[in-house]
């Protein structure tokens, strides 16, 4: 009997060290982790601290998902939305969408179309898949907008197909024009006298109706960028030996030419002064 409580007592002891083992292994494991948990923080903690004691910028991001907005190509400033215009064939974006000098990002940027604005298309150029729009509030001025987020609304079969830039500048800004400069003598000052700077073709249409015989009527509008302060007119001729003259400052010209169908007529400008002219810069146009 006595025997048989000492086995008893011995499995009580027994089973209660087993317990206390089992209990401090799970709150070992418990306590791994969180020591894990916290050794990882400070890692962490210490690279950040070690960067930007090196001038390193350590950005944190959040892991790509569907929530994500990938990075555009390229900046948008959209303007205000105005109120809606109308016209024949008209145009919204579904994206905001830059509005150019010229099709292609080599083109200075001079419009952001907002998504929500109605604005007049005036003409088109298929090869590149531009629209050439008139900017909403500002009459008269036109921007080439690319066609990739472009609603159109209308019947663009009766557009003028507007010939591509051949002569593109993107670089373009109010940066400083040239100046006369003063050259001082023992006796006098003069100024010295510079030819002016090549304008930029911005666009030229060509409207084309039949003039009978075989021939075409070429309606011809010119627009250019003036960049220069010293012209004293701008010179425009064809091949077709047309010569025709505008006063300084001025930024377009329209005129008709009676030609043979299909003839490509060339079209170029000069800005000149009683010093010189500047290089000249031309497009070609034709009337199937």
């Amino acid at each position: 009997m006595k025997k048989r409580i000492v086995q008893l007592f011995l499995c009580l002891i027994l089973t209660l060290s087993l317990s206390a083992c089992n209990l401090q292994f799970v709150e070992s494991s418990q306590g791994a982790d969180a020591d894990n948990l916290e050794l990882t923080a400070i890692v962490q903690q210490m690279l950040i601290d070690q960067a930007a004691q090196q001038g390193n910028i350590v950005e944190i991001t959040a892991t790509p998902g569907a929530g994500n907005v990938p990075a555009t190509e390229e900046a948008v400033v959209p303007a205000a939305v105005l109120p809606p215009v109308t016209g024949d064939v008209t145009v919204t974006v579904t994206t905001a969408t830059n509005c150019r000098t010229g099709p292609g990002q080599n083109f200075k940027i001079i419009y952001g179309m907002p998504v929500g604005q109605v604005a007049k298309v005036v003409a088109k150029n298929s090869y590149s898949g531009y629209w050439i729009i008139e900017i909403p509030g500002q009459a008269g001025q036109n921007c080439w907008l690319w066609g990739q987020y472009a609603v159109i609304n209308g019947d663009t079969a009766a557009l003028k197909e507007v010939v591509t830039p051949t002569s593109p500048a993107p670089t373009i800004t109010n940066t400083p024009k040239p100046t006369n400069t003063v050259q001082p003598t023992a006796t006098s000052t003069t100024a010295a006298a510079v030819a002016p700077n090549a304008p930029q073709i911005l666009t030229s249409f060509v409207t084309c109706s039949d003039a009978g015989g075989g021939n075409r009527n070429y309606v011809i509008e010119l627009n250019w960028a003036d960049n220069s302060n010293n012209e004293t007119m701008f010179v425009i001729t064809t091949s077709s030996n047309r010569l025709d003259s505008k006063g300084p400052n001025a930024t377009s010209h329209t005129f008709t030419e009676v030609l043979p169908a299909g003839t490509n007529l060339t079209v170029s400008l000069i800005a000149q002064n009683g010093t010189g002219s500047s290089a000249p810069v031309s497009t070609s146009l034709s009337c199937p």
